[in-house]
């Protein structure tokens, strides 16, 4: 079992790595270009409300949380779980996106496409909390 654990905590863990350090490459490239167009961005989804004062505290604060959660996807789980405070410190944090997907659902038909959105926004506070139970065990975690 607790082979199974490490295993299935290293994967999470990966698969955290390598999603939230891609949305940043990606959210954080394109919030930095809109923030310095010199006119409003003409593609589908583009912010309605560009060049107010909303748009830029958004833009920030988007980027605070995105770099908040690479921190935690980066960060070795030794660190994120030596404490109970500092686990629900950082389970908090990695709680994040989810406040998006629960604004965002407005019919049940919203449910299929946000699944596996969800599961993948899940990885990082999945690893966080199998870390914490194999510290709680008396494991020694050594990164994940």
């Amino acid at each position: 079992m607790r082979a199974f654990l490490k295993a299935l905590a290293w994967l999470c863990k990966i698969a955290a790595i390598a999603f939230w350090l891609g949305m940043a490459w990606v959210k954080v490239g394109l919030d930095v270009s809109n923030l310095r167009a010199t006119s409003p961005p003409v593609y589908r989804d583009a912010p309605e409300d560009w060049g107010t004062p909303a748009f830029y505290h958004r833009a920030y604060l988007e980027i605070a949380a995105l770099t908040a959660l690479v921190g935690l996807a980066v960060l070795p789980n030794r660190w994120l779980v030596f404490s109970r405070v500092a686990f629900a410190l950082s389970l908090l944090m990695a709680l994040i996106p989810f406040h998006s997907i629960a604004i965002s659902i407005a019919a049940p038909s919203d449910l299929v496409w946000m699944a596996p959105l969800a599961a993948l926004f899940a990885v990082l506070p999945l690893s966080l909390i199998l870390g914490f139970w194999r510290r709680q065990k008396g494991e020694k975690v050594n990164y994940v």
